[in-house]
């Protein structure tokens, strides 16, 4: 069901507002009404609506900062602001602060129901487009880390990934960054000295080597980084888990 919020301070549109709109039939819960903007916030940061309706002259706070805070704090709801003025100003700063819709309140029974519809429509087409962006993005992510689960070792650039999956490098970066935490190159480096601390661990390999082998062609930088990441040098790592 799709959750809508509303405020207003007087109590008549209070008691309108469940009955005009049919909202069981549009898919809806009407999940709480208040009398003010501040109320209006801390319902919003509680119960995370889809929609909002809101009076812009009410008592502690009104309806337009609300819905400044609510933009400011990047709320996902569908603002719609009731109002008894006409005046173009309000629904000039109205828009300003993401409202969708403008409805007089002389004309509130006809056109809310309507407008509340033209919004549910919105937000089921959204998520319609949002499911198949979301697969995308776990498919490219997907391919990401298998190549670099493949390809450590050697050099990598985000421009030859970025054309091996036909898409665009800076996307890319973000992407991974958001999917695996930190951005592709770190990843590399953190694939290389997993597999350092194995071959410490498992082969006779002198360090030199086994800094080659997982892809660092300088053993000075090497070190370092294996330090920077475990806090020891290759050798002091060896002999802390070898017992020697």
């Amino acid at each position: 069901m799709i959750k809508v919020i509303a405020a207003d301070d007087e109590q008549y549109l209070r008691n309108a507002l469940k009955k005009i709109v049919p909202w069981e039939a549009l898919g809806c819960e009407l999940i709480k009404i208040v009398k003010n903007g501040r109320e209006l916030i801390e319902a919003c940061e509680e119960l995370n609506p889809d929609i909002v309706i809101t009076d812009i002259r009410m008592p502690v706070m009104d309806g337009l900062e609300a819905c400044q805070y609510l933009m400011d704090n990047k709320s996902k709801a569908r603002i719609i602001v009731l109002s008894a003025y006409s005046d173009f100003s309000y629904a000039r700063t109205a828009m300003k602060y993401g409202v969708k819709e403008y409805v007089l309140k002389a004309d509130v029974t006809i056109e809310l129901p309507l407008v509340v519809e033209r919004l549910v429509k919105d937000i089921q087409q959204s998520a319609i487009t949002i499911e198949p962006e979301e697969d995308k993005d776990k498919d490219l992510y997907e391919k990401m880390s298998h190549y670099v689960a493949l390809h450590y070792r050697e050099e990598i650039s985000l421009t030859e990934v970025a054309e091996l999956l036909h898409s665009n490098s800076s996307y890319l970066s973000r992407l991974y960054k958001k999917k695996a935490g930190v951005n592709l190159s770190d990843d590399v480096v953190l694939k290389r000295i997993e597999k350092a601390k194995e071959c410490l661990l498992v082969t006779d390999m002198k360090i030199n080597d086994i800094s080659d082998y997982v892809g660092f062609n300088d053993p000075a930088y090497f070190a370092r980084m294996f330090r920077k990441k475990t806090g020891l040098s290759p050798k002091e790592y060896k002999q802390s888990r070898s017992g020697k």
